[in-house]
């Protein structure tokens, strides 16, 4: 039997042979292509800024009071009150923040060395300077900043509040760098401190009241207070503040009055109650210094005006005055 010889290819087999590996090439490549033609608007497409929310800046201070208007006497001092207040709970707050960053020793030692140098702290080790700022950082009771404010600034209407924005006669002693009192002795050279604002007058108080030397009994008897976990007293604290005019004793009988006769704190324990002093004329003013402002205090005593933080005006020790007038307004 004759060999079949194999039959030659068809034109149709060649061409499937001829095309397969693009026919295969297309079928890897489609998905990605149809992938590229879906992502790419998306991916081409600018990418927008993040929007980053604008920290609002400090609204101005709503305009001081103009307490001397206020006819009635109760509606002036309940508004006095609510002025004063809203700075004091603020500072308050921050001292309290910044006491117990103290107390869980959070604060770097740059932070704890600056700190040290703004109230007064020598250096030391740095548990020695935390053991100290810890007596110096601390809250005032409301009741005596109110209290102090009211009677150093005559409830807000002495001219030293209103023009100055100076609520508790704070002094300085650079020409210029406040008003001038009308009555003040000849010989003296200090004037009464401009603030800016009357929020910053409460700030110097507050940390001239944690800071200066003539304070301490304050900030002693607010440790005991601390120790004994009771709460900050005004009355009790007043009695550090013999140094802070030259009336003495007289002066914390007159904040105790105030803050009693104006329900300023609750005094369970009785810390508000009279004490009977004598209420004298105050000694001759001193002569006229040569340099140094003048105080009551001797020279290179606990009590003698300090050197002054480069960042904050303190106020000073009251020297005695002639009178017992208060400053004109």
């Amino acid at each position: 039997m004759a060999r079949q010889s194999p039959s030659a290819p068809t034109p149709s087999r060649n061409l499937a042979a001829r095309h397969l590996p693009l026919l295969l090439l297309l079928y890897l490549v489609t998905p990605v292509l149809t992938l590229h033609f879906i992502l790419a608007p998306h991916l081409l497409r600018p990418s927008l800024p993040t929007v980053v929310p604008v920290t609002q800046e400090p609204q101005p201070e709503e305009p001081k009071p103009d307490f001397s208007s206020i006819d009635s006497v109760p509606e002036r001092k309940s508004l006095f009150f609510d002025y004063v207040e809203d700075y004091v709970t603020r500072h308050n707050e921050e001292l309290l923040l910044l006491r117990q960053r103290l107390q869980t020793d959070e604060l770097p030692p740059e932070e704890l060395l600056a700190l040290a140098e703004r109230y007064r702290v020598k250096e030391g080790t740095p548990a020695e300077m935390r053991e100290k700022l810890l007596k110096k950082v601390d809250a005032l009771p409301v009741s005596l900043v109110l209290a102090q404010a009211a009677l150093e600034s005559a409830w807000g209407t002495s001219r030293f509040a209103a023009v100055g924005n100076n609520f508790f006669g704070q002094w300085c002693f650079v020409p210029g760098c406040g008003l001038v009192p009308d009555r003040r002795h000849q010989g003296l050279n200090h004037e009464v401190t401009v603030f800016e604002t009357p929020e910053d007058s409460v700030a110097s108080y507050m940390r001239n009241l944690n800071s200066h030397p003539a304070y301490k009994y304050l900030r002693e008897r607010r440790a005991e207070l601390r120790s004994r976990k009771e709460p900050l007293n005004g009355c009790y604290l007043a009695q550090g503040l013999t140094q802070y005019s030259a009336k003495g004793a007289t002066y914390v009988e007159d904040l105790k009055l105030l803050i009693r006769t104006n329900r300023l704190e609750q005094d369970p324990r009785n810390y508000c109650a009279p004490v009977a002093v004598a209420r004298k004329d105050p000694p001759p003013a001193p002569p006229a210094p040569a340099a140094e402002p003048a105080t009551t205090h001797p020279a290179g005593s606990e009590t003698t005006p300090q050197p002054l933080a480069a960042d904050q005006v303190q106020s000073q020790v009251i020297p005695a005055q002639p009178t017992p007038q208060p400053p004109s307004g």
